[in-house]
């Protein structure tokens, strides 16, 4: 690992310091999320696309280790490892180059070339490829005929010889790799469908098609229908131009005596090594490259998906089976199933309302019926009219195109596993209703190939696609947070590096409330101190008393955040209510700068949904000499009176804002700043301990200013102003 991070700082652009952090948190198990979320001075230069760009760099390197070690050990076989060998294996990160180095050592026995060496034709072979003058040809061979039974004539010995050499500049690094690059620069391939008529590959039918010509879109398609044999893509070049290619790499003498014997064995060398090795890396490279594109262009659009609004409220599906019966299904936005039923239909000529759909309609309050988009849509519609007043209803009725995800959706082993007690009717009406709402947190569970997600879904590899999916849906949970105690197993599944071995016993320790704070899930047993430090920062404790452990603040990073508070002299409750403070604290470090900015200020945001229950628990009040004059704090207004505002900050008793102190401009009322049950920060002006009286203040808080309302007598007024015009 540690020759790759020069070729990390290059390719990436970034220092090497950071490279040798990156990686030791590879080979400490960490994920990309945790390197990316909670390490400050790599997340002020990457990204986390960036981060998994380099951690899939150095699984490709863990990946490629074994062949390298392969090709280190038969070098060191044939004394041919050097120095300069083995540092550039270790550099190397393409596999074909590997092959290409790894090839000439492990020959095949059987091949013809092997079989002519062992027939002694070595030597005339090393002549030959030598390009020696003032020699002939006939006295290279001459001893060599009738060695052997099979060399009985001198066009045996030269076959013999053909063979070695062709077998050679097909084993020759440089050769492999130049023609390789020159068929994917200069090539094109001859479409070939199985049905000519087929409107599909038409347009590829006229003539070949340069390799870098093809569009990524139109290489997935093609090579998925090689896959499935609907087409053959044959690879081309121009013979002429590699010939050449090939004989100006080897070819030093063109006036040496075996100089026809070279160019036929380069001839053969292409047509029948080099050609069939080329055509599968060039595929390779292709299908690569292309997939890379278009799963960049997938997971583009799965994020936009993620940004719309979610579908709400309850589904119903609605379908016809085998002309006899009528399948109900109800279930939620995340896909959870409501309810199933069947009714007997009663005709088609004139449909009729429907009992048990207008049961299903008063009981789970749909908003949306799904009908499937075929020949009986009209009549399911019509039923679905007839049962309900949609005039005075906001049911909206959709009609789905069943494609043949559904029926692969509703035949599928997680169907089969998960709701057994259905009949198929009732499987593939709830087959309808998935692929129409289509819950990304299905998605993983049920598997991607059920849920077209993008027209090049279906031409990438469903294992790439369902990773990337795994990826952008992962990044989504964990940035919101994971409350503890009320996340379902497959949430608590997306928790990087948990096994899956720890989901039910957290998810039992959550629901129990035995973790109190972040660091209690040191006590969850089997945790190690690698799965607390990747989990620990998105984990939620909604009803944990110190506030840092209601965001998504990691552990780690309690003690800088706590320092900050009190340098700002604000309480951490008057923190979170504000995060938006702590950009007013000056740091020298401007990794830590830039992490504040980027990563912390969101993480604590996402804890303020949690903020109120922390005042309305049964918490040990703080007596007035354990408040500070000046310092900031947080409390939820409890009464108004014309005034002032009194403010439950959780001590022994309350304070009281002033109706001059609630804003830095003139207001009327304190009901134009705030209402009953409001969290607010405010500053302690005065304690007066012998009154049990504290003064608090909101002036000067923030550099927003405080949002006033109009006053009931200034709307009157604007009213009345309106009025007389």
């Amino acid at each position: 690992m540690k020759e790759l991070s020069t070729y990390i700082s290059e390719r990436w652009s970034i220092r090497a310091p950071i490279v040798k952090e990156i990686r030791d948190s590879f080979e400490k198990g960490d994920s990309p999320y945790y390197v990316a979320d909670y390490l400050p001075s790599i997340c002020a230069e990457l990204e986390l696309p960036q981060v998994w760009d380099i951690f899939d760099f150095l699984k490709e390197a863990e990946a490629l280790a074994p062949l390298k070690k392969r090709l280190v050990n038969a070098l060191k076989k044939s004394n041919k490892l050097s120095e300069q060998a083995q540092r550039r294996i270790a550099l190397s990160m393409n596999p074909f180059e590997l092959d290409d180095m790894l090839l000439p050592e492990r020959p095949n026995p059987r091949s013809k070339a092997q079989i002519a060496l062992k027939k002694g034709l070595k030597e005339p072979a090393d002549r030959i490829q030598l390009q020696e003058e003032g020699v002939s040809l006939e006295e290279i061979i001459e001893s060599f005929i009738g060695k052997e039974a099979s060399l009985s004539s001198a066009d045996e010995v030269l076959a013999g010889v053909k063979d070695i050499l062709a077998e050679r500049f097909a084993y020759d690094e440089t050769a492999r790799s130049m023609v390789r690059e020159f068929a994917f620069d200069d090539g094109f391939f001859e479409i070939q469908p199985k049905n000519k008529k087929d409107p599909l590959f038409a347009k590829f039918l006229a003539k070949p098609v340069p390799i870098t010509q093809l569009s990524r879109d139109d290489a997935l398609m093609l090579l998925a229908a090689e896959d499935q044999k609907a087409v053959r893509l044959k690879l081309g070049v121009n013979l002429f131009r590699m010939s050449e290619l090939l004989k100006h790499h080897f070819i030093t003498n063109p006036d040496c005596a075996g100089f026809e014997l070279i160019c036929q064995a380069i001839d053969d060398s292409w047509l029948r090594l080099l050609y069939p090795i080329v055509e599968r890396d060039v595929k390779i490279r292709l299908r690569k490259e292309s997939e890379d594109w278009a799963l960049s262009d997938i997971s583009r659009a799965l994020k936009e998906k993620l940004k719309e609004k979610t579908h709400d409220g309850v589904c119903l599906s609605f379908c016809l089976f085998d002309d006899k019966h009528f399948s109900l299904v109800a279930f939620n936005a995340i896909g959870r199933l409501l309810g199933a039923s069947q009714e007997k239909k009663h005709g088609t000529e004139k449909p009729a309302a429907s009992e048990r759909l207008r049961q299903f309609c008063v009981r789970y309050k749909p908003t949306t019926i799904i009908i499937p988009d075929d020949d009986v849509a009209p009549i399911l519609e019509e039923v679905v009219k007839k049962t309900i007043d949609t005039k005075n209803n906001t049911v909206e009725i959709i009609r789905r195109p069943v494609d043949p995800s559904v029926a692969d959706l509703s035949e599928s082993d997680w169907m089969t596993r998960n709701f057994s007690d259905l009949d198929p009717s009732m499987r593939k009406a709830f087959a309808v209703g998935l692929s129409f709402v289509q819950p990304l947190s299905l998605i993983l569970q049920t598997g991607i190939k059920y849920f077209p997600l993008h027209p090049l879904q279906s031409f990438v590899s469903e294992k790439r696609c369902a990773e990337m999916v795994q990826r952008t849906l992962t990044e989504q949970v964990l940035h919101e947070g994971i409350p503890i105690g009320e996340a379902d197993s497959a949430m608590l599944q997306l928790l990087p590096t948990l096994p899956e071995t720890m989901i039910q016993e957290l998810q039992n320790w959550g629901q129990k409330r035995q973790l109190l704070c972040k660091n209690d899930l040191l006590k969850v047993p089997s945790i190690t101190e690698v799965v607390f430090r990747n989990i620990a920062g998105y984990v939620l404790i909604p009803y944990a008393e110190d506030p840092l452990d209601r965001t998504l603040v990691h552990p780690d990073h309690f003690g800088w955040v706590t320092d900050m508070c009190t340098q700002l002299s604000i309480s951490k409750d008057a923190m979170l209510n504000n995060p938006e403070s702590l950009r007013s604290i000056s740091m020298s470090d401007m990794s830590l700068k830039l992490f504040l900015e980027k990563n912390l200020l969101r993480q604590l945001a996402v804890g303020q949904r949690f903020a109120a229950p922390a005042f309305s628990k049964n918490r040990r009040k703080l007596k007035l000499d354990e408040l500070t004059e000046g310092t900031v704090v947080s409390g939820h207004v409890t009464n108004i009176t014309p005034f002032g505002v009194f403010v439950n900050i959780n001590a022994v008793c309350e304070g009281l804002i002033h109706i001059s102190q609630l804003a830095d401009t003139y207001i009327e009322t304190p009901e134009q700043v705030v209402s009953i049950g409001d969290i607010v920060n405010v500053r302690i002006i005065r304690i007066d301990p012998k009154k049990r009286r504290i003064s608090l203040s909101m002036k000067g808080l923030s550099t927003q200013p405080v949002k006033v309302s109009p006053s009931k007598r200034q709307l009157s007024s604007l009213a009345t102003h309106f009025q007389n015009r």
